[in-house]
């Protein structure tokens, strides 16, 4: 008699998630199809992922459970952390062509690493001289994993320097990325050990961005970025006037649309050095539009923010990160010229002053931190929201 199976269900990240163990063969596989089909019926809303983690033999009876369930769902069933016996079952009877496999992940938490900088939802370490991980926080799913590895395929493909991910892991408990670098660092990590290094980082940080902003991406591979923007507008409702927020969808409509790749958070956390090169790595945030959504929010990050978050996030101290954005614009530009840099620098605040206004929709904010935001969006942007969008509409460097 075959060993008893485990099943356990349940609903994560609006799909069904069922826990599969031990063995499903001619025995335990009615009393399975019938738990499967119950859970389903009960929970009948987006798509279904078994982790089969403790799954030790699947039968061809079993697999028939599994090939039933498929006919009647709309979406393709997801098996995940299979181990390499059960995916050699798969492979053989071809059902690996079927069904969306992921096989088990390696757990990597007894390894020795080394902490190089935070940013967001994810912190970065060296693991040896060969590896990069990049560990994410209890809140990232396996599907945003997925959605940034084929964002930085695509980044990637387009011409923008980055790595791609070689293997999805676990580490204390959370998922994460492996990268393969050698001798790698990032930008505010150099800055702080070798500060004379400042205007060389800032000019290739600069030139860095405008190869960023040089990349066009395959059409719909990447999200638009207006319509991010439009999103995080209308979820400023819960502390905005309907007139503020009209202000707000005014501004986004201003800026013209283009097809560039947008990085998103573009600063000296998210910069690693590889040798003389200067590499993205984290691509979650990434999109299409114009270049000046980005020269927004680090115009808001070197120079708008609050002191304790320029330090935070540039990891400069604000007199040094201003020199730092001096040098980086001019370079991005490729001028000297005092007179086109302030020009361009009054369009670059006010969509520094746009990003500002929509970031409680964006990052996790305490009330406090949030008034502090809507009073600066209330005194300083909706006041001059005619002029700001007439600056906007300018944006075509």
């Amino acid at each position: 008699m075959g060993k008893k199976y485990s099943l356990k269900a349940a609903v994560r990240d609006e799909h069904l998630f069922f826990t599969v163990g031990g063995r499903i063969d001619s025995v335990t596989v009615k009393e399975f199809g019938d738990a499967v089909a119950k859970e389903r019926t009960n929970n009948p809303n987006g798509g279904i992922v078994f982790d089969c983690g403790d799954l030790e033999y699947i039968s061809s009876a079993g697999l028939r459970v599994f090939l039933s369930l498929r006919k009647k769902e709309k979406e393709p069933i997801r098996l995940i952390n299979v181990s390499p016996r059960v995916n050699e079952i798969l492979e053989v009877t071809g059902f690996s062509q079927l069904f969306d496999v992921a096989r088990g992940m390696r757990d990597v938490s007894g390894r020795d690493v080394r902490r190089l900088g935070s940013s967001g939802n994810l912190t970065v370490y060296r693991m040896d001289n060969d590896t990069l991980l990049k560990v994410y926080s209890d809140a990232t799913s396996l599907d945003v994993l997925e959605q940034e590895r084929n964002y930085t395929r695509a980044a990637f493909m387009s011409g923008v320097p980055t790595i791609i991910a070689y293997d999805v892991v676990t580490y204390k408990g959370h998922y994460g990325m492996l990268y393969e670098l050698v001798q790698v660092d990032t930008v505010s990590s150099l800055l702080q050990s070798n500060p004379g290094e400042l205007e060389q980082l800032a000019g290739e940080m600069g030139a860095l961005l405008k190869t960023v902003h040089s990349s066009e991406p395959d059409p719909g591979v990447l999200p638009d970025t207006q319509a991010i923007y439009e999103e995080w507008a209308q979820k400023m409702g819960a502390f905005l006037q309907p007139e503020e927020t009209a202000v707000l969808s005014n501004l986004i409509r201003a800026i013209p649309e283009a097809k560039t790749v947008v990085y998103g958070n573009f600063h000296a956390h998210n910069v690693f050095v590889q040798g003389s090169e200067l590499l993205l790595i984290n691509m979650a945030g990434i999109s299409c539009g114009n270049p000046i959504y980005d020269l927004g929010t680090a115009y808001m990050n070197y120079v708008n923010a609050p002191k304790q978050i320029v330090r935070n996030t540039t990891g400069l101290d604000p007199e040094r990160a201003r020199k730092f954005w001096d040098l980086m614009i001019r370079a991005y530009f490729d001028t000297k010229d005092d007179k086109v840099i302030q020009d361009r620098e009054e369009v670059i605040r006010a969509a520094a002053l746009l990003r500002a206004a929509l970031s409680p929709a964006v990052s996790a904010m305490d009330q406090e931190e949030v008034t502090q935001c809507v009073a600066q969006a209330r005194s300083r942007l909706f006041p001059e929201g005619d002029r700001l969008a007439a600056l906007l509409r300018t944006a075509k460097f």
